[in-house]
């Protein structure tokens, strides 16, 4: 056997070779990922084991699909890109509502879902995780309507598609939905040989602005006043106000203040950053419970940044359990609980007493050790400003030294943020779902009039001007 070329022959080295997996997983590294977030399943097992023999890129298992999503949202918007990886069905619908925030809000999300085997298909054995029938595109459907590209790979065409899916989410700034059946993904294919190719064509700059440009925090909006950033020199009970000056004066340069949907953004919202610090959140597609697994991402995302989370008892509920996934990371965040026992923007929306607004009330400081114990937390509860000025300026201290803490701030159940305050008064109408409007009505809607009318308000004729 010829083992030497002859001479004069140039040599030709041979391709490289990958497996299907492989190569989706060389271009996502190679956009800028380091970290992919998801939940096993039997149909993407593959595909972990493919990243699993990845040591440029970390597998971060979350409590939920949906968690993976958020937290490759957050992830996003501080690399460039995110990924997630779920199973068929039971998965990928379980993560759909943050592929749809992260459409909304011009975030690129590579979502990646591992199928059943095509033999297995084939074979006309009805599987788990699908609709009765042989029908496997359910899903694919669903993924089309808030997803800006979509592919179901097969060896011969999947290093086109990958590059052509990966290229619509970083031009467009949009989610992307992958499906890899599970006897694809180990198929060997050619290694990418050049870079991943990218279109000149830039996202439409309205579109961006559309979903990306919110006011500055601390800018003026809407014409409400700022807030006020001097505490009570005397302390007393907790309250909007003191809350959000000892927010104020906690938040340094360079921090990542991820505030969920509600009372949190909103008086987040009138904060002044410090130099590099940055507000993080969920409008306008305003997902309740967005921050915790936000929050892993985010500090994943930018390690070297301090991250500062703010949820309300109601949103922090939804996601809790990605508090035990942050831990496992070694993460050591600052997480404030605005504990007012319920869902304050919808009080102040209509008929604040009614039983649907409350929520059973947890102990918030006990959540933390029995979650991550070996990370040595630090939980405290306060009530007033003065207890909330110590708790911080201890957070400071221990989230420095690599232990995280989390604060249980005690509002009353009436406590909202000025912003929402005023804008309740500005936009609120005055209405009985299904009545006309009267000026005794106990309850205010705030939605434009097709809003209005999907719910069963009708509003009397108003004229301008008045």
């Amino acid at each position: 056997m010829n083992t030497r070329a002859s001479q004069g022959t140039p040599f030709i080295p041979a391709p490289r070779i990958t497996t299907v997996a492989g190569y989706l997983l060389t271009r996502l590294a190679e956009a800028g990922l380091a970290s992919v977030f998801g939940v096993p399943g039997d149909y993407n097992l593959p595909i972990l084991d493919a990243l699993a023999g990845r040591p440029d890129l970390a597998w971060i298992g979350m409590a939920t699909e949906q968690g993976a999503g958020y937290a490759a949202d957050s992830y996003a918007r501080l690399r460039g890109v995110g990924a997630l990886v779920t199973t068929f069905g039971v998965g990928e619908l379980s993560a759909i509502n943050a592929i749809a925030g992260a459409y909304a809000e011009s975030v690129p999300v590579v979502h990646i879902v591992g199928t059943p085997a095509l033999t297995a298909r084939d074979d006309g054995v009805m599987l788990h995780h699908n609709l009765p029938g042989r029908d496997y595109g359910h899903f694919a459907r669903m993924a089309a309507e808030v997803t800006a590209a979509q592919a179901d790979l097969r060896s011969g065409t999947a290093p086109a598609e990958i590059d052509r899916v990966l290229g619509t989410a970083l031009r467009t700034s949009r989610p992307v939905y992958l499906t890899i059946p599970a006897d694809v993904a180990d198929i060997p294919v050619l290694a990418p040989a050049e870079r991943l190719p990218r279109a000149a064509q830039a996202p439409d700059p309205a579109v961006v602005a559309a979903f990306t440009d919110f006011p500055e925090p601390g800018a003026a909006r809407a014409d409400l006043p700022p807030i006020d950033a001097t505490p009570d020199a005397r302390g007393g009970p907790l309250d909007q106000r003191k809350l959000w000056a000892r927010v104020q004066d906690l938040l340094r340069p360079g921090d990542l203040l991820i505030a969920d949907q509600g009372t949190a953004f909103d008086g987040a919202s009138g904060l002044s950053l410090p130099d590099g610090a940055k507000l993080i959140g969920p409008p306008p597609w305003a997902s309740v419970g967005w921050t915790v697994p936000a929050g892993l991402g985010a500090s994943l995302g930018a390690p070297d940044r301090r991250v500062v989370l703010i949820a309300g008892d109601g949103a922090m509920r939804r996601t809790a359990a990605e508090l035990g996934t942050l831990l496992g990371q070694g993460l050591a965040p600052i997480v404030i609980v605005l504990s007012n026992g319920g869902y304050a923007t919808e009080r102040v929306i209509g008929h604040p007493d009614r039983g649907y607004h409350q929520i059973p009330a947890w102990d918030w400081t006990a959540l933390l050790a029995a979650m991550g114990p070996a990370t040595s937390p630090v939980a405290l509860r306060v009530g007033t400003s003065h207890e909330l000025a110590w708790a911080l300026n201890a957070a400071s201290y221990h989230a420095g030294a690599g232990r995280p803490v989390l604060i249980e701030a005690v509002l009353d159940s009436g406590e909202v943020p000025s912003l929402l305050q005023e804008l309740a008064q500005t936009l609120a109408i005055p209405a009985h779902r299904g009545e006309e409007a009267d000026a005794t009505a106990d309850g205010y809607w705030l939605g434009s009039a097709e809003e209005n009318a999907a719910v069963g308000i009708r509003l009397p004729k108003v004229t301008s001007g008045g």
